[in-house]
Parts: structure tokens; sequence; C-alpha cells
């Protein structure tokens, strides 16, 4: 059951409360004042913000309702995969020259090889090995809303063939640029257009994190997170959903179940 029902005037109420304690942490000295970002990218007010949602109990979707969601879309997973033999993988091909793995429209990415070697104190270790070439830059997108006067985060079921079981949580957006660029003759990712131009006083973060050295050739993604207006809806569309900062940080602590690249759009929060 969404708690979102509440009436008119317990939403009031609430954001009453909310502003109550931030003037109460401002008036203790404890927190500085800064109307500007500090090092770690926020400002005071919404650092306040982060921290509330990270702590207060209310959600927009009751903790029992997020439970039962999650287990239905764990139940009702679409995609389904299985091991076939490299050559008989449609569209990808060994090229001839390179002797690399590569997709017949060039994009996407290629496997190529790689020879290392690690000098380390006295003794130095050498190996070959494959890695994945993508130098496209993706986009890892989360998108915030404050609803009730408390910041929530939109975070999408997303089935992806590798998966331990199919369906993890991931960003609101998850986009190579031959993704969002349709590539492979899909729909565009929903709310990829609010990711690609959004306006500058709603981004509360934009950096490029590089992905996974170890398997990946020089491969960075663009993390973002972008605020809503408080006034837009806040329904969404199948698979996504809305949750706080405390209750993401206790879904992490699930195996299998918040994907990697949430956990690293959403590291500068958590």
């Amino acid at each position: 059951m969404r708690s979102g029902s509440l009436d008119k005037m317990r939403e009031g109420s609430l954001k009453e409360k909310i502003e109550e304690i931030k003037g109460l942490l401002k008036e203790s000295g404890l927190i500085k004042e800064e109307s500007y970002p500090n090092n770690i990218g926020f400002d005071t007010e919404i650092l306040l913000d982060l921290f509330i949602s990270k702590t207060i109990k209310y959600a927009v979707n009751e903790d029992a309702f997020v439970t039962d969601w999650i287990d239905e879309q764990l139940r009702n997973t679409r995609l389904s995969s299985e091991l076939v033999p490299l050559d008989m993988v449609d569209k990808w091909h060994i090229d001839e020259e390179t002797g690399n793995i590569v997709h017949e429209s060039g994009r996407f990415f290629t496997v190529t090889g790689l020879k290392v070697r690690h000098r380390w104190k006295l003794q130095e270790v050498e190996w070959d090995q494959p890695i994945i070439d993508q130098p496209e830059i993706g986009i890892l997108g989360l998108l915030s809303k404050k609803i009730n006067g408390v910041m929530h985060f939109c975070l999408n079921a997303k089935e992806e063939p590798g998966n331990i079981n199919l369906m993890q949580l991931a960003p609101t957006v998850q986009a190579t640029y031959s993704n969002y660029t349709q590539v492979h003759g899909g729909e565009l990712p929903p709310f990829i257009n609010i990711f690609l131009d959004p306006p500058k006083d709603k981004v509360l973060f934009s950096r490029l994190q590089t992905q996974d050295g170890g398997r990946f050739l020089f491969k960075s993604n663009k993390n973002m997170i972008v605020m809503m207006s408080e006034d837009e809806p806040d329904d969404l569309p199948e698979g996504f959903i809305w949750l706080t900062l405390r209750q993401i940080g206790d879904l992490m602590k699930r195996d299998n179940l918040v994907n990697f690249c949430a956990r690293s759009v959403l590291s500068c929060l958590i």
C-alpha cells in the first residue's frame, strides 16, 4: 500500500516538521551554512534533504509495498537466456583482420586482446587477457524528486540477460550511446531526454566515472542525478518506483538486487 495517500493536513504537517528539523540543525551550529556547492558537490540545503531521506521512516511507497513490488517484478520477468557457441551469436563475428569480436554495425563494443605487464616491488608479472573496448560514454542517470517534502529517487526494475535472477534494480536511465541513438532499433529509454539536456539548476550531480578497468578498456560513464520540480506529477511508468535513501540503503544489503550501475551513481549519496 502506498502511503502517498496522506491527506493535505498530514502532508503539510510532515513538511513543517521537516523544515523544523532543518532549522534546528542549522541553529545548533553543527551544520555549516553554505549557499554554494561544498567539496561533496551539494549545498547545505541539499545535504539536509539527503540526511532526512536517509533517516526518515516516511516514504511515498511503504516498505511492505516495496517488498511486494520487488517480489512481483522478480516473479514476472519476461526475459530468458541460454549459453550458445560464440560462432552462433547473430550479427557478431570475429574480424579476420584484427581477430576482435565485433558487431556487424561496428557499434556497441568489441572484444580485443590486451598484453599486461605489472611491475611491483622486486618482481614483474605479465599476462594476456581479453578486454571489452567500448569507447562510447554511457549515461547512468538517477531521477530525484521531493515528495511531501522528502527526497525520493527513481529506480528501474531492469532485466538483463547476464543478471542473477534476471531482474535487478538499476538507475532511472542506464544506457550506452548506441542504446539511446537506437543502433539496435529499439525504443528510446524512458526519461533519456531529461538527462541529455537537463536544466542546469536541476542537475545535482554530473561526473564521468570509470567503469571496471579490469574488464573494460578506458571505459567511462556519465553519472548524473537530476531533480524534478515538486509540482511535477510523480507518476511513473510500469517497472519504475520512487524510494527514499533509507529504503535504497536497506535494499543494498540484499544479495543481487541493486545492480552495479545503480551503486555507482548512489555512491555519491549513500
